[in-house]
């Protein structure tokens, strides 16, 4: 009885080779543009307004070791900031080329650019 439920549940996902086919035309497929032109837009020129000030404070900073210290922390983070933001749009075309070597790949309306 088990078995023969597992078999009707996943019959029909397991027949899917495009990861999110059933999404396209739908409030997810535009949720997704949506979110993904957010990242674009928004945190890009946030990651470099934040690079910026910082390395405007690291050069004001002049021989004050506290404040140099200070200034290259927050470059630090504003630079893993950008590494993060680089890495959420550059992500799901990656997971799809692995996924198509191995059969699978996302649907076109579910990539995000």
């Amino acid at each position: 009885m088990g078995i023969a439920f597992l078999v009707v549940a996943v019959g029909p996902a397991a027949a899917q080779n495009q990861v999110g086919d059933v999404y396209c035309n739908t409030g997810v497929a535009t949720g997704i543009d949506l979110v993904f032109g957010a990242i674009a837009g928004l945190g890009l020129p946030a990651t470099a307004f934040y690079i910026g000030t910082a390395g405007l404070s690291y050069m004001r900073a002049g021989g004050n070791p506290e404040k140099k210290n200070d200034a290259k922390e927050k470059l630090v983070m504003s630079g893993i900031g950008f590494g993060i933001v680089v890495l959420a749009l550059v992500s799901p075309e990656l997971i799809d080329k692995v996924g198509s070597q191995m059969g699978f790949g996302f649907s076109d309306c579910v990539k995000p650019f």
